[in-house]
């Protein structure tokens, strides 16, 4: 498939994450940036709620679902918002101007990003050559089979046998309604999805915290779509490392939902949002932040940490002026309270005491992973000269500038966190760092919220300082000459070394046996034997091998859908024992009641230094033994039909 053909899918993709919000935003008074940046955010939340109660109720998610509850709900918000329009009027929209500036801003944000894709990615279908990438993949193919999206059964993935377990499926159920809606398959629609998710809704989120930061100012709305996509460690380090893409969803949240909080604060500059608005979003936020991933959810709480104090310094000083000091001062231990005892209890309760004790040894010493920060070159990426100089202007500035600190405030927990992780991680740590998977990558993507907006600010300050030297030039004309000054030093925002980000899990570790989960040959051995397995047999293989993909791939459901991490007593035999059909009475029973009819083997293995890699014994290559018939074979890539337990 080439980039062209592809758009269409592209197109669905960018459909689905705005126009089911757009609808509920527009209908409840909201207009211009404000609905446009917060319907993501409706959109997820919406979804992945569905998900949950479709399921309860025993109704089958799909496109048509999905489409007609978001109608109805912005049926009933509209008219709730007439009967309130007295009290809250709908929102107007920014001058055509500031609107235009922040479309165009988008632009070469968009152009430049999609290139970085393209050289990252290699083709539209290529597969990101990485360990949880198994998951997700089968996980969207899961609920294109089932039916059935809820974040409640997700982590379980169908397994006959295994107890549902959560896992937040905001991401896999948008995905999911991409393949459903146009019939591509997983891995392109993963693609397409992921480049919407990174070069349009994490931009378009950033605009808009960059409107509540800097108000009406073309100026600023104009560069902050391109500066967005400069940060190595997000988005292109989500979109490689792990690979983490419901992180990568919920982190593109983020800014509009800090954005939301600001509105809450009173910190907005010409709030676009009002603070009543800003609540009623409040608990669609955290349904679309804990359904996206709840890790984005304490990144916000961290973030907000600031603007809240700030909030309440104010209006303690504003009692104080009013005689009432002591009630701004029992509000300000009131919220010190609950912060304090909200965190004793995430750090102590044992719902969290998996992702709170997850173990990553620290890879570098705390002094350079400070270094690391100042230079943006977090978890041994490039170094950003250009753009670190600008977030420490941004610093400066923002320090002298009332509503502005708390970013500076936000830039530091940050990069506490990120050193913590980077440089320490110890299980004295955890308390801190645990509710991110003590992971310096999902930590260091925090950097880039508030780098964004302190960049800008840096740039309006180069902006002022040729303005008094050259008054005649418009303000909007000065910052998109910085803006191409800065693509034309950093070549494009440092397309090059994104583009390196991305490669090292797709075309290149594609191309090196043991980084890689399947090559071109294996791909194409895949597509033949899908018309020769039965649709609905399960198919037995090492999962290490490359054959757990054959569900993503080619809708053949398998034996064990991910690396395991918990299986089934029946997967464990099987695992095991497989290869016994014919003598051990046991593997048909085990075999019977999974519905496993087929073997696949291969002769190359993702991570082959790994001691998991070697737990399956059951599943290695029969030959001659009795029990099995040869159905296909491409040299050492071999189908097997299990003709024991017919």
């Amino acid at each position: 498939m080439s980039w062209f053909e592809a758009v269409p899918v592209g197109l669905v993709s960018v459909a689905w994450l705005l126009v089911p919000g757009l609808l509920v935003t527009y209908a409840a008074g909201l207009r211009g940036l404000a609905a446009w940046a917060t319907a993501p955010i409706v959109t997820v939340a919406g979804a992945a709620a569905l998900a949950v109660v479709a399921q309860k109720i025993g109704v089958a998610w799909s496109v048509w679902l999905v489409a007609v509850v978001f109608v109805v709900l912005a049926v009933l918000t509209g008219a709730v918002s007439f009967l309130l329009r007295r009290r809250a009027p709908a929102r107007e929209g920014d001058p055509r101007s500031v609107t235009l500036a922040a479309i165009l801003g988008l632009v070469p944000a968009g152009i430049l990003g999609a290139l970085t894709l393209a050289r990252g990615f290699g083709e539209p279908d290529s597969l990101s050559q990485t360990y949880d990438a198994v998951f997700h993949y089968n996980a969207v193919a899961w609920i294109v089979d089932s039916r059935d999206a809820s974040s409640l059964t997700l982590g379980a993935l169908g397994t006959p046998g295994m107890p549902n377990t959560f896992y937040p499926g905001a991401w896999h159920d948008l995905v999911s309604l991409v393949v459903l809606s146009g019939g591509s398959a997983v891995p392109v629609a993963t693609n397409l999805f992921a480049a919407a998710v990174a070069l349009l809704i994490w931009p378009l989120s950033c605009v808009f915290l960059a409107r509540q930061i800097f108000g009406r100012s073309p100026a600023a709305l104009a560069v902050t779509g391109v500066v967005a996509i400069g940060f190595s460690a997000y988005p292109w380090g989500l979109l490689s490392f792990g690979v983490l893409w419901p992180n990568l969803l919920g982190m593109s949240l983020a800014p509009a939902a800090l954005a939301v909080v600001l509105s809450l604060c009173g910190l907005a500059k010409d709030d676009m949002l009002g603070r009543g608005r800003a609540l009623l979003l409040v608990p669609v936020v955290v349904v679309a932040l804990a359904l996206g991933h709840p890790n984005v959810l304490f990144s916000i709480v961290v973030l907000s940490i600031f603007p809240v104090g700030t909030a309440l310094i104010r209006r303690t000083h504003r009692l104080h002026g009013e005689r009432r000091t002591w009630r701004g001062i029992a509000e300000i231990a009131v919220a010190v309270a609950v912060f304090l005892l909200g965190w004793w209890w995430a750090a102590t309760t044992p719902l969290f005491a998996t992702v709170r004790t997850m173990p990553w040894a620290p890879f570098t010493t705390p002094g350079d992973a400070i270094g690391e920060v100042f230079r943006n070159a977090t978890n041994g990426y490039d170094s950003l000269w250009v753009l670190s100089a600008l977030v420490l202007i941004g610093v400066v500035r923002s320090l002298w500038t009332s509503g502005m600190r708390w970013l500076v405030g936000g830039q530091v927990l940050s990069a506490v966190l990120y050193v913590l992780t980077a440089g320490v991680n110890t299980p004295a740590t955890y308390k801190f760092t645990g509710y991110w998977y003590n992971d310096a990558h999902r930590l260091a993507a925090m950097v880039p919220i508030t780098a964004v907006p302190l960049a800008v600010a840096a740039i309006l300050v180069l902006a002022q300082l040729i303005r008094r030297a050259l008054p005649k030039l418009p303000p909007v004309l000065i910052t998109s000459g910085l803006g191409v000054v800065l693509l034309a030093v950093t070549g494009g925002l440092y397309v090059r070394s994104h583009v390196s980000v991305l490669a090292g899990h797709y075309t290149e570790a594609a191309a090196k046996p043991g980084s890689r989960l399947l090559d071109s040959r294996e791909r194409a051995f895949f597509a033949r034997i899908q018309q020769e397995i039965p649709a609905g047999a399960r198919v037995a293989g090492n999962p290490w091998n490359g054959s757990v993909l054959l569900w993503a791939l080619e809708d053949r459901p398998v034996l064990v859908p991910h690396f395991p991490l918990n299986t089934t007593p029946d997967q464990k035999y099987l695992s095991a024992h497989l290869v016994d059909a014919a003598t051990d009475p046991a593997v048909c029973g085990a075999a019977d009641r999974l519905g496993v009819r087929y073997l696949v083997v291969t002769d190359s293995l993702f991570w082959p230094d790994s001691s998991a890699v070697h737990e399956f014994p059951g599943l290695a290559d029969p030959g001659g033994r009795p029990g099995f018939r040869l159905v296909d074979s491409d040299g050492p890539l071999k189908l097997y039909r299990l003709t024991a337990c017919a």
